[in-house]
């Protein structure tokens, strides 16, 4: 395995757990605070007549129920949508069975 530390000042080197954890929770902080705004700027009864007995998980469907008013139709695009979420991973891909499991491996080699 290549050592990139090599060549560095200690000074130049940080360590990764606080620092790269401290990182994350900032990143986390930032888009939990953009959301409170766009939640406080944009709030949904304004945009969005829903009535009282749909759930808020369930106002995209409700709505999407309303724009298609065929149920065969509404149904069918329900169903494509939910096997197409459980097959996304099996589509498309390397024709290598295992290539992205490997990847760590593949990258030693290749320094080596």
């Amino acid at each position: 395995m290549k050592d990139y530390t090599k060549g560095k000042d200690p000074d130049m080197l940080e360590p990764f757990f606080p620092n790269e954890l401290f990182r994350h929770i900032i990143a986390a902080c930032f888009l939990f605070v953009l959301e409170l705004i766009a939640v406080i700027l944009f709030p949904l009864p304004a945009l969005v007549d829903k009535p009282g007995h749909v759930a808020w998980f369930l106002l995209p469907v409700y709505l999407l129920n309303k724009i298609i008013q065929n149920e065969v139709i509404f149904i069918s695009i329900l169903v494509l949508c939910a096997l197409l979420f459980v097959l996304w991973p099996f589509l498309g891909g390397s024709k290598r069975r295992g290539s992205s499991a490997n990847c760590v491996e593949n990258i030693n080699h290749r320094d080596t």
